[in-house]
């Protein structure tokens, strides 16, 4: 798949939103571990809408532990589809009255025992300790082995060295592509592991004048999501402790690194439909089969995004669907008991997990039977016939691209949304950059004191 272009952050997360269905709609959850029919503990999952492996798990887990019922109580209801297997999209508007839903219920003790995290604000969680931290219940658990897992990945999704939001599947971000061609034909060599966006805006200008001024960095990037792209990429170092930093040189030095591009014309706030034009394209590792088909083209180059300020910080990633632990649940141990069947061989290699599991186990076997497809012409390649060594290097380059990541893309939604907001005034020369810092700052406070 060739991600061609990068979606805001808002719309991510309405595309990342895992859930399942029963008839509960955004009913309250008690959370207390309340008796059912028969004496039976209760463990409830606030998610936002259905989702078929949740369900499956929870009839699964039930079958092997019937003094457990599992209720999944999802905010929204899954709409029918329309006959094709699409679902109508999530709105930014469903997005956040879920994550005000949620947060009010978390913070008046009256949440489920298990909370899908995707899209909510977990820095605010934990610094009002409403989660418990699951490096804990592995240390406890002798029965819980960490090592079969990407424990970089469960490394990158600690806060403040505590893990309070389980990934149970992850994609790889914060990538680009460019053709070998044009970077040959501008004499260019990328070393992408400590480059900053002042040096791609040189490598920019440099190709430009090579290939053709017509040829732009990226096509369909627009300001806002360059700056999500900042805010993300240093989300620690603008919001820590509960405490922001956007009133600073560092914020300030990204609004005008994004204002220089596109004053410059490296970027264009345009929407096109010609990619035939693009120095780079965003790119991505979304799934197995799709991942090794991407990597394998022909004239193509993969790297890591720039920073900021040069330094390296490993490869970026996305949790698809991560569960937290209510601190003041009743049930914890056998909501742990859920999240470890979640984790195990036969629920990792399920085809209905989206993105790349995080047992390292199933992603192996996801890798020979992609071997295997793309070999017997089961695959889309475009038209590439590769023979087994080339494909033996491809899984090589994309484990090395997997033990890489170590960036988790968190972030809250709502401090996103008002710096995205006030952003807007500093790009069409309105205000100053330390009059829109001082504005994100004063909002970002106010939200984060709440």
């Amino acid at each position: 798949m060739n991600n061609r272009k990068w979606m805001s952050a808002s719309l991510l997360i309405g595309i990342l939103l895992a859930a399942c269905s029963n008839q509960d709609g955004g009913k309250e959850a008690s959370g207390d571990g309340s008796s059912s029919s028969g004496g039976k503990k209760t463990v409830t999952i606030a998610v936002m809408r259905s989702d078929r492996f949740l369900e499956t798990a929870a009839a699964q887990f039930e079958a092997l532990h019937p003094d457990i019922h599992m209720e999944i109580k999802p905010y929204m209801a899954t709409p029918e589809s329309a006959g094709n297997g699409m679902v109508a999209a999530i709105s930014q508007v469903d997005i956040e009255k879920y994550v005000q839903t949620v947060t009010t219920q978390v913070i008046s003790g009256k949440a489920a025992d298990l909370i899908a995290m995707n899209g909510l604000p977990l820095n605010k969680f934990v610094d009002k300790k409403l989660l418990a931290n699951l490096n804990e219940r592995m240390a406890q658990d002798s029965a819980f082995d960490k090592s079969r897992y990407y424990e970089n990945i469960l490394k990158g999704s600690q806060n403040g060295g505590g893990l309070y939001a389980m990934p149970l599947s992850f994609y790889i971000d914060g990538m680009m592509s460019g053709k070998s061609s044009l970077l040959k034909q501008a004499n260019i060599t990328i070393d992408d592991r400590n480059w900053t966006w002042d040096e791609f805006r040189e490598t920019a200008k440099k190709m430009r004048a090579a290939v053709g001024s017509d040829y732009t960095a990226f096509v369909n990037l627009f300001p806002n999501q360059l700056l999500s792209e900042y805010i993300e990429a240093n989300y620690p170092q603008l919001v820590s402790g509960g405490k922001a930093n956007f009133d600073s040189e560092l914020f300030r030095g990204m609004m005008r690194q994004i204002k220089t591009l596109y004053d410059e014309g490296i970027l264009k706030a345009e929407f096109s439909y010609d990619y035939s034009k693009t120095l780079f394209s965003a790119f991505g590792l979304y799934n197995v089969q799709n991942s090794l088909t991407d990597l394998l083209r022909p004239d193509t180059l993969f790297f890591t995004k720039p920073t900021v300020d040069g330094k390296p910080r490993g490869v970026m990633f996305r949790s698809t669907f991560t569960l937290g632990l209510n601190s003041k649940s009743q049930v914890q141990p056998e909501a742990w008991e859920f999240i470890k069947f979640l984790l195990s061989e036969e629920m990792q290699a399920s085809p209905e997990l989206s993105g790349y599991p995080i047992a390292k186990a199933a992603v192996e076997s996801k890798l020979q039977l992609a071997k295997s497809a793309i070999e017997q012409g089961a695959a889309d390649t475009g038209g590439l016939k590769p023979d087994s060594a080339a494909i033996d290097r491809t899984i090589e380059q994309l484990r090395a691209m997997l033990d890489a990541a170590a960036v988790n893309a968190i972030s809250d939604n709502k401090v996103f949304s008002i710096a995205m907001t006030e952003f807007e005034s500093y790009m069409s020369g309105q205000k100053s950059a330390e009059e829109v810092s001082a504005l994100i700052q004063n909002r970002v406070t106010t939200y984060l004191n709440e």
